[in-house]
């Protein structure tokens, strides 16, 4: 009798995450790009974002504090952005708009955590949320560098003036640090923003071995003998 439903909730959570990975995809390398071109509405990122923490809550979220916490970053930095949108917010509103959506990033990638990392057999899906926790440490850092950009001076090179542009730049700049890269077209000036860039490729170097010593170790604890 407990066996039944256990199995049927971790079958939706593994689901849930290659759902999550393709709305992820999807904002990263396709809706971002696009919004920087000028031909993409904000709004239809705030609604893949909206589908990202619906498919959260329900599949990957497993307790009452976590989903409370996705509802409440979501609900905060939506607003926000909205102001931001329509140019009614300053510098300091958009700080608190960047935290909360980091917030909101962070709180995904612990969900993700608990299943892709949780005891029992290795599964497509779970190697799904192995690949967005790396994913969203890029997205992470990113957010990160548009708050440093807004408050340190000097900040990048090579930046875009366009506001819109922004998030698609500082996105490419923050997954070619990941993976070490490093096309140079837009580089750190400031020390504080070149310390962080730093940790992003270490986290780059560690995460994918950590990643698969984890997986394996999973999948071989799960073998029968």
């Amino acid at each position: 009798m407990i066996k039944g439903p256990s199995l049927w909730i971790r079958a939706r959570q593994e689901a849930g995450l290659s759902a999550l990975l393709a709305i992820q995809v999807a904002i990263m390398f396709v809706l971002a790009p696009f919004s920087a071109t000028g031909g993409l509405q904000p709004v239809v990122i705030e609604l893949a974002r909206f589908a990202l923490a619906a498919v959260a809550v329900l599949t990957v979220a497993r307790s009452r504090p976590i989903i409370v916490l996705l509802a409440v970053t979501f609900l905060a930095s939506l607003i926000l952005s909205i102001r931001f949108n329509t140019g009614g917010a300053g510098t300091a509103i958009n700080l608190v708009r960047l935290f909360l959506i980091t917030a909101f990033d962070v709180v995904v990638a612990a969900a993700v955590a608990r299943v892709a990392f949780a005891p029992g057999r290795v599964t497509v899906h779970r190697i799904m949320g192995g690949v967005i926790l790396y994913l969203s440490v890029g997205l992470i850092f990113a957010e990160a560098y548009r708050a440093a950009a807004l408050t340190l001076t000097p900040s990048f090179s090579g930046l875009p003036a366009s506001g819109r542009s922004t998030l698609s730049a500082l996105l490419y700049f923050s997954l070619s640090t990941l993976t070490t890269t490093g096309f140079g077209d837009i580089t750190p000036l400031h020390p504080f923003i070149r310390s962080l860039a730093n940790l992003e490729a270490v986290i780059g170097q560690l995460f994918p071995a950590t990643l698969l010593a984890r997986l394996v170790t999973l999948h071989s604890t799960t073998q029968e003998p």
